[in-house]
C-alpha cells in the first residue's frame, strides 16, 4: 500500500495524468468547439505561466516555448513546468556547485600585473578578461605559450605523446568516449602510466557515453587498471531538470604543465579514422605554463560533484622553476547551467567589440535574439562577419533548424559558408587579429544555456595568426550561401524549419 501512495504522488504518475487530461480536453474542444470551460482553464494557465515567466531570468525564446507548450497541451505543459521548475534535486546541487566552485575560486588568484599589462596591450581585450573573472574568478595568465591543432589527427599525435611523457598525474574529462583506434591508444597510456604510479582520473558524461560500450560495466572496470573514474550526471529513470545538464567539456592535463581542450572527443571520427559524415574538421589547442591550473580547477570541480569528495586544489598547482616567459595572454575559463550564462556572453563581448572582422566556426547555430542582434548589427556596422557551417550535417534536423536563421543574417551582410569537404565541429571565435576563443562551445542553447563547457581566450598570441591561416583555408573550401541558394530550398524544408525554430530552446 505504502508503495501504491508513493506511486501516487510520484511526478511520473502526475504527468501520466496530466497528459490524459490534456488530450481528453483536446477531444472534447474538438467535438464541441468554443467550449466555456475549456477557454477559461486555458487562459488562467496562460496567465499563471505568463506571470512566472515574466519574473524569472529565462531566456526571451525559452518562455515563448514555454507559453507555446501551455497552448498545446495546458495541464500537461503547466505540469511539466511546475515539476521541473521546482525539482529540489536541482537546489540540492545548485547548493553543492556554489560550495565546490567557491571554494575552488581560493585557489585561482589573479595577478594585477598582468591585467595591468593586458591594457597596455589592448584595452578592449582586458574588459572581456574582466568579465570573465568578475563572473568566474579565472584569472587571465602571461607565463603561458599555446599552440593550434587545425585536425585531430595532429591533436591526439601530440596529446599521446604528452600521455606518454606524465609523470606526476594524467586529468581525462569528455562528453563521448566510443570504442575505437583512438581510445585504444589512450587506454594502452594510461593504464601504462597508472601502473607506473602516475595518478590518473578520466571523468566521463553518462549520457554522451550512454550505449557507447556493449560492457554496461566497462567504466567500472578500468578502476581494476588503477584508473580513477567517475560518471558525472549519471541518467536516473526520474523527472529531473538537472538530469538535462550535461557535462559537454573535453579536457586533458598532464602533470599540471599541460593542457588540452577543442571540440574532440575520443572517438574515431574525430581523427578521420571513420568518416561518417565526410572529412571530419575540429580544432584544439595545447596550452603550456601558468594558465594550465584553471583546466585542473575545472576538472576538480566536476569530480568533486560527481564523486562528492573533497579536493585540495592547491595540491595540483605547479610551480614551475623555469617559467615560460610569454608575451600572450591565456585565460581558460568555464561555463554552465547554474550560474551566469559565461560562454554566452563572452561570445557577445568579442562580437561587440570587433572593429574589423568577427570569423566564427560552429556545428550548430541555434540563436537567442541577442546574439542574432550583434551579429546584425557588427555586419551592418562594416566589420566582416563570417560563420562557417558544415556542408555535411550528422543532425539533419538541427542543420535544417540552424538555416532557419540564414535569410535574416545574410540580409544584414554576415557571410555564411558551408565546408564543402563533410562536418564542421569546431568551435571557436577569431576577433581582428588581437583576440580568440576556442574550446567546447556551440552556437546553440544547449551550450550556451544547459551544458558544462570550457574554453580557453587568448589574446596578442601567435596562435591567433595560425588560427586565422587555417580559417581563410577551410572558407577556401567552402561554398558561400546566398539568398538564392535559400530560395532554392525545398518548400517541406523550409516549413519544418520553422516548426522547429518554434522549439528551438529545446533542441
Amino acid at each position: 500500500m505504502k508503495k501504491f501512495f508513493k506511486f501516487l504522488f510520484s511526478t511520473k504518475f502526475v504527468l501520466a495524468i496530466s497528459f490524459l487530461i490534456s488530450i481528453a480536453l483536446f477531444v472534447v474542444v474538438s467535438l464541441f468547439a468554443g467550449s466555456i470551460f475549456y477557454d477559461i482553464f486555458l487562459v488562467l494557465a496562460l496567465l499563471i505561466s505568463i506571470a512566472y515567466l515574466t519574473k524569472s531570468n529565462e531566456a526571451p525564446e525559452y518562455r515563448i516555448t514555454w507559453v507555446l507548450l501551455v497552448l498545446i497541451a495546458p495541464v500537461f505543459g503547466v505540469s511539466l513546468f511546475l515539476i521541473l521548475k521546482s525539482t529540489k534535486g536541482t537546489k540540492k546541487q545548485k547548493k553543492n556547485w556554489q560550495s565546490i566552485s567557491y571554494s575552488s575560486s581560493l585557489a585561482l588568484t589573479q595577478q594585477p600585473e598582468i591585467l595591468d599589462n593586458l591594457t597596455k596591450v589592448n584595452e578592449t581585450s582586458k574588459t572581456i578578461s574582466n568579465y570573465v573573472l568578475s563572473e568566474s574568478n579565472f584569472p587571465v595568465y602571461q607565463n603561458t605559450t599555446s599552440e593550434y591543432f587545425a585536425n585531430g589527427e595532429t591533436y591526439f599525435k601530440n596529446m599521446f605523446a604528452d600521455l606518454n611523457k606524465a609523470k606526476k598525474f594524467i586529468f581525462a574529462e569528455f562528453f563521448i568516449i566510443k570504442p575505437g583506434k583512438i581510445w585504444n591508444e589512450f587506454f594502452d597510456i594510461v593504464r601504462k602510466k597508472a601502473r607506473e604510479g602516475v595518478e590518473v582520473r578520466l571523468i566521463f558524461d553518462d549520457f554522451g557515453c550512454l550505449d557507447r560500450f556493449e560492457d554496461k560495466k566497462f567504466f567500472k572496470k578500468l578502476e581494476n587498471h588503477g584508473i580513477k573514474v567517475a560518471c558525472f550526471n549519471k541518467i536516473v529513470p526520474s523527472i529531473n531538470l538537472f538530469a538535462n545538464y550535461r557535462d559537454h567539456r573535453k579536457i586533458v592535463v598532464i602533470d599540471g604543465v599541460m593542457g588540452y581542450t577543442g571540440g574532440l572527443n575520443l572517438a574515431d571520427e574525430y581523427a578521420n579514422i571513420d568518416s561518417p559524415f565526410g572529412y571530419w574538421k575540429d580544432t584544439g589547442i595545447k596550452i603550456s605554463g601558468e594558465a594550465v591550473f584553471s583546466l585542473s580547477v575545472m576538472f576538480l570541480n566536476h569530480w568533486e560533484l560527481s564523486t562528492k569528495t573533497k579536493t585540495d586544489f592547491t595540491k595540483y598547482k605547479i610551480t614551475q622553476e623555469n617559467r615560460t616567459r610569454a608575451k600572450e595572454y591565456v585565460q581558460p575559463f568555464g561555463s554552465g547551467p547554474l550560474g551566469s550564462p559565461i560562454a554566452k556572453n563572452v561570445y557577445l563581448k568579442l562580437i561587440s567589440n570587433a572593429k574589423r572582422y568577427c570569423y566564427i566556426t560552429t556545428p550548430y547555430l541555434i540563436l537567442d535574439y541577442e546574439i542574432i542582434n550583434a551579429l546584425k548589427i557588427a555586419a551592418k556596422s562594416g566589420v566582416d562577419v563570417k560563420l562557417l557551417m558544415p556542408g555535411i550535417p550528422d543532425k539533419k534536423n538541427v542543420f535544417n533548424l540552424s538555416r532557419s536563421y540564414y535569410k535574416e543574417l545574410i540580409s544584414a551582410g554576415v557571410k555564411i559558408f558551408e565546408y564543402s569537404a563533410g562536418f564542421v565541429h569546431a568551435k571557436m571565435m577569431i576577433v581582428d587579429d588581437c583576440s580568440a576563443v576556442i574550446g567546447t562551445i556551440n552556437f546553440d542553447f544547449r551550450s550556451l544555456y544547459l551544458h558544462y563547457e570550457d574554453g580557453v581566450i587568448i589574446h596578442n598570441s601567435p596562435t591567433i595568426n595560425a588560427m586565422r591561416k587555417d580559417y581563410d583555408k577551410t572558407i577556401a573550401s567552402s561554398h558561400l550561401v546566398t539568398l538564392r541558394d535559400l530560395k532554392e530550398r525545398k518548400l517541406t524544408e523550409k516549413i519544418s524549419a520553422q516548426i522547429l525554430r518554434m522549439f528551438a530552446p529545446l533542441m
